[in-house]
């Protein structure tokens, strides 16, 4: 097991039987669950557990099969705080991590639901994952299940699953990454003081970058980059994934727009004016108009 740090995220790379490798990232805003394209299958499901072998007790008629709560393609992750611990779930292993004590990978023995709850136990670690929204006491994000993990006699609680999608955009700051499902370059990169456009009077008019930005305010109403002019208005998002349009449209600055900048800047206006929904999948805003375009972007603080 190799584990390198990349800025606010830990990124692990286990090696796999096969002789593949699988990614996870984790950031420091706790327990998040991503994809591993390299892992062909993770048999988390207990039906698929059991058929193949690696259980004990499957044959058992009081243990009802697990069901999994995410993709076959993916590995469960989960973490808490005071004391600080992070646990993972893959191909029929429990690997738990604490700061200052050795990492603990245990192969799953017995697998099996009671009550609604998903039980994973090993040799001296047992995970029960229980299908309830949860707080992450550091990052205060919400995820969609509660987390209890006992190891060597001792109880420790987190947050686990897919994170909840905010109820409200208010106060956030985004940056966009695909165009209708273009990738936009720039959109890797962090905007600069340069690219923030603002409600408030007086703030500097220097050139954009390309990726075009978008403010949400206090009260949901939009304002940032396209790529080339910055605007203000035109859309207010409201709760819930909703839109409403403004019938006097936004404003924004006038400048001629060339080349790659002006084509960003065309395609996402064209695209922001017709954005008639809003959704959260996992670290991206999509926005989608009626006719199902979309505009992919990241959030930056």
């Amino acid at each position: 097991m190799e584990q390198t740090r990349y800025g606010t995220e830990i990124m692990r790379i286990f090696r796999l039987s096969s002789g593949k490798q699988g990614v996870v990232r984790r950031g420091a805003g706790g327990a998040q669950e991503r994809d591993v394209s390299s892992i062909s299958a993770m048999g988390l499901a207990g039906a698929a557990l059991c058929a193949s072998g690696f259980l004990a007790g499957c044959a058992s008629q009081d243990v009802k099969p697990v069901a999994s709560s995410h993709a076959a393609s993916s590995v469960y992750q989960a973490s808490g705080n005071e004391p600080s611990w992070h646990l993972t779930l893959a191909q029929n292993t429990l690997t738990l991590q604490q700061p200052g004590s050795p990492e603990l990978v245990r192969a799953v023995t017995h697998a099996h639901t009671d009550s609604g709850e998903r039980i994973y136990e090993a040799q001296d670690l047992k995970a029960v994952m229980t299908p309830a929204a949860c707080t992450d006491s550091m990052s205060n994000q919400r995820f969609m299940e509660k987390v209890r993990v006992t190891v060597q006699g001792h109880t420790l609680q987190g947050c686990g699953g897919d994170a909840e999608g905010p109820a409200t955009l208010n106060d956030t700051r985004w940056v966009v990454t695909a165009l209708n499902g273009k990738p936009i370059a720039a959109g890797s990169h962090a905007p600069t003081e340069a690219d923030r456009t603002t409600d408030e009077p007086g703030h500097e008019n220097t050139p954009p970058v390309v990726a075009p930005t978008l403010d949400v305010n206090a009260t949901g109403k939009v304002s940032g980059s396209d790529g080339c002019n910055r605007y203000v208005g035109g859309l207010t998002f409201g709760p819930k994934g909703t839109v409403q349009a403004a019938k006097a449209g936004g404003i924004s600055t006038m400048m001629a727009c060339f080349g790659s900048g002006g084509t960003i800047s065309r395609s996402f206006n064209d695209l922001k004016e017709a954005v008639t929904h809003w959704r959260v999948d996992g670290n991206t805003l999509v926005l989608e108009t009626s006719d199902n375009r979309t505009i992919h972007l990241r959030q930056v603080f």
